[in-house]
């Protein structure tokens, strides 16, 4: 279902980039815009010019070529069916949001080792659940849907540990054990956050909320959450 998803969002974009420069093939209005973009981009890049003047016509040619780009039909219709293919992909996870449920073991060495227990994804649910992996700050980004991330099982190591979740939309849900200290930074342009049975309703803001044993507690977690449009829930276990 997942590798169905991807391939389908792949041939997707390609259908777009293909029908956009389609379009300014046969529409020399948007063709010169697009051209125009590319020489200020590449006179960026000579070694002559100051760097003042570089960043200047960087600058000019990203916005003609964007502007370009939003003027195609083909961008327009791809926008709309995105949205529409968003909406449908949200309803159907908010029946099925995703689960990480973390255990720890004591930790091996570092050096030249690389972990991927928790992939990044913006579509398609990621489960998982009874595996013991060794604790390490956690940053992951979602797109739309439901995430929930349980600590009930976890043992956390001495101070501070991190947690940082950025979402386009929905709602993030994190369990956190009585005994841990908490300090959450939450920021969202619409949405709410929801803590020792309080909510406080966000618009275009950011908020900090520490734990009353945040200080006295030997492990703590620090939780950095980030959403457009969505809640977070922290909930004591």
């Amino acid at each position: 279902m997942k590798k169905m998803e991807s391939s389908v969002v792949f041939v997707f974009l390609i259908a777009i980039i293909v029908g956009v420069g389609l379009e300014m093939l046969f529409q020399w209005e948007l063709l010169i815009l697009f051209a125009l973009g590319i020489f200020f981009i590449f006179t960026s890049r000579k070694a002559s010019a100051t760097k003042k003047s570089a960043r200047n016509s960087l600058f000019i040619g990203i916005v003609f070529i964007i502007v370009a780009v939003l003027l195609t039909t083909t961008f327009k219709v791809g926008l709309v069916v995105a949205g529409i293919y968003a909406i449908i992909h949200y309803i159907s996870r908010k029946r099925a949001p995703q689960l990480l449920m973390l255990k720890t073991r004591e930790p091996d060495s570092k050096i030249d080792r690389t972990d991927k227990f928790i992939r990044n994804q913006w579509f398609g649910n990621q489960r998982i659940l009874d595996v013991v992996y060794e604790w390490d700050d956690i940053n992951i980004q979602t797109g739309i849907g439901d995430t929930i991330l349980d600590l009930g099982n976890t043992v956390l190591p001495t101070g501070e540990s991190v947690i940082m979740i950025r979402s386009v939309s929905g709602k993030i849900r994190i369990l956190v054990p009585f005994d841990i200290g908490i300090c959450i930074e939450h920021s969202a342009i619409f949405g709410n956050i929801q803590y020792d049975k309080e909510s406080t309703s966000i618009q275009n803001n950011s908020i900090k909320v520490y734990s009353d044993n945040y200080e006295s507690s030997a492990r703590k977690v620090k939780i950095m959450t980030s959403v457009i449009f969505g809640d977070l829930e922290v909930i004591r276990l």
